[in-house]
C-alpha cells in the first residue's frame, strides 16, 4: 500500500492519486482548483471527525463534490 501525501498548498503536489486536499470554507477556491486536478479533497471538519475515529474514512464524500 502506497503512502498519502497530505499538502497544504497545491503547489507542493507531486502525485495527484496519492494526495489529499484538507480545506475549509474560506479556502474553496483552491479546493475547487485541487479536485479539477484530481487531488481528493475533504473539508477540515472531516479530518477532525477522522482524528476522533482514529481512522481515514476515504469513502465520504469529499468537500468539493458537496457543493
Amino acid at each position: 500500500m502506497s503512502l498519502i501525501q497530505v499538502i497544504s498548498k497545491l503547489d507542493n503536489v507531486k502525485e495527484t492519486s496519492e494526495t489529499i486536499f484538507i480545506a475549509c470554507e474560506e479556502d474553496m477556491e483552491e479546493a475547487l482548483s485541487a479536485a479539477t486536478k484530481g487531488i481528493w479533497t475533504f473539508s477540515s471538519e472531516w479530518l477532525m471527525n477522522c482524528i476522533m475515529k482514529q481512522e481515514l474514512d476515504l469513502k465520504h464524500s469529499q468537500f468539493a463534490e458537496s457543493l
